[in-house]
Parts: C-alpha cells; sequence; structure tokens
C-alpha cells in the first residue's frame, strides 16, 4: 500500500506539476548528489528510474523519513562510532569435583559413564563416584562417532596392538565393551589439552575411547569382565 501511494505521489509531481516546480520547491535541500542517491537506493531506481529531479523528489517525500542520505558526506557525519570500551575477561570458574558424592537413580550401582556431549569418563561404585577424566570419542564428522548404549567388558587386556586399515598402535590397557572392537584405552599419543571440549567432533578416535594413560590404568584396575558400560 505504502508502494502504492508513493508511486501516486511520484506522478503528481512529474506529470501535474512541471519538473521545475519540484526543483523550486526543493530549493531547501542543498548538496542533493542524484549519483551517489541512486548507486546506494537500487529499489528506488528501479521503481521510479534514475531521473535526477525524481530522485530529488523521493529523498524530500520518502528517503529523508526512512533515513537515507542525500550524499557522502551525510552518510559518513551520521555514522555512529561507538567508542572502544576495555573487556575485562572474567576469571576461569574451576571445575568443582563430584568425586565422592553419592547419587541416586544411576542405571546400576557399579558402571562405567561415558558421556559423549559433555567428554567425560566417569566411574561409578556403589551409586558413588569414584574417579572422572576427560576423554576423547570418536570422530563425528567422519561419522566415527562412538556408538550410544549400554554394553559390558567384554575384553580387559594389559597391553595390545590395535590395528586399522591403515594404522597401529600400542596401548597400555584395553578394556573393549563392544563386538565390533569398540572399548576404553589409553592414547599416549594425545596432549594433556586435546583430551575433552570439542576435539572429538574434528578429531577424534576411530570409534574407541581415548581416556589418559594415568586415568585409563586406574580405572584398568577397577574395572572387570562384565563391568558395565553406558555410552550416551
Amino acid at each position: 500500500m505504502k508502494k502504492i501511494i508513493f508511486t501516486l505521489a511520484v506522478l503528481a509531481l512529474t506529470f501535474i506539476i512541471p519538473k521545475t516546480s519540484i526543483v523550486v520547491n526543493a530549493a531547501e535541500v542543498t548538496d542533493f548528489d542524484p549519483v551517489y542517491y541512486a548507486a546506494n537506493n537500487p529499489d528506488v531506481v528501479e521503481t521510479f528510474g534514475n531521473d535526477p529531479e525524481i530522485l530529488l523528489a523521493h529523498y524530500i517525500n520518502c528517503g529523508k523519513a526512512e533515513g537515507r542520505f542525500k550524499n557522502l558526506n551525510e552518510e559518513v557525519s551520521g555514522i555512529i562510532v561507538e567508542p572502544e570500551v576495555a573487556v575485562v575477561e572474567p576469571e576461569p570458574v574451576q571445575p568443582v569435583s563430584l568425586v565422592g558424592t553419592v547419587f541416586d537413580n544411576l542405571p546400576y550401582p557399579t558402571y562405567v559413564d561415558v558421556d559423549i556431549d559433555n567428554q567425560t569418563v566417569s566411574y561409578f561404585e556403589n551409586n558413588v563416584l569414584v574417579m572422572q577424566s576427560p576423554c576423547v570419542t570418536g570422530k563425528t564428522s567422519a561419522g566415527r562417532g562412538t556408538p550410544r548404549g549400554t554394553y559390558s567388558v567384554k575384553a580387559h587386556i594389559p597391553g595390545k596392538t590395535l590395528r586399522g586399515p591403515t594404522w597401529k598402535v600400542w596401548v597400555d590397557y584395553w578394556m573393549r565393551f563392544t563386538d565390533s572392537n569398540i572399548g576404553l584405552h589409553d592414547a599416549t599419543w594425545r596432549t594433556a589439552e586435546e583430551f575433552g571440549g570439542d576435539t572429538y567432533i574434528n578429531h577424534g578416535s576411530h570409534g574407541c575411547v581415548n581416556l589418559p594413560h594415568e586415568f585409563a590404568a586406574q580405572l584398568f584396575n577397577k574395572v572387570n569382565i562384565g563391568t558395565k558400560v553406558v555410552v550416551r
């Protein structure tokens, strides 16, 4: 509706009122730059053309109210430069350890919990959180995410060579929990900073749950064949 009303207004200016009248009536508008106005308002040109006097009429009747500028100088002078504000970085919040906490409503009183979203591995014993560590699960960007589900430890081997189509690595602690050779194990090729966070998305494993060496050793001494493993 607004576009129709404005069209009629411009037509009136164009055909009923002589162009010279437009210029006289707009004498108070100085330094109007039709070339700049046309270049910066293609929607106006598409509807009304690029006649300088029609563009001036548009600026007077609509453009000014719509926040359009009549020339480059007006645009530059109208730019508000925000003052620089010193950004104070908040102090890092140290994670609170929940080790030793008793939990209710656990799926099993004793089990290994693999939390993919938070990239943690937790070991609960008789409903108490005994130990917890950041981990690295399967590389999701390559479709190798660690499969979610409830499993049991099927292999508990102190030292094993893991092999793939193009790779071979030695691990000191191997705790397989699926029939497709997915397990928990140490990953000495990773730095401490790699565990946790979003490493798993683009630099995750082939599906296994990678653990820091010391934590893997402690977990290995806690679990055994049959220990439940919940991947969620």
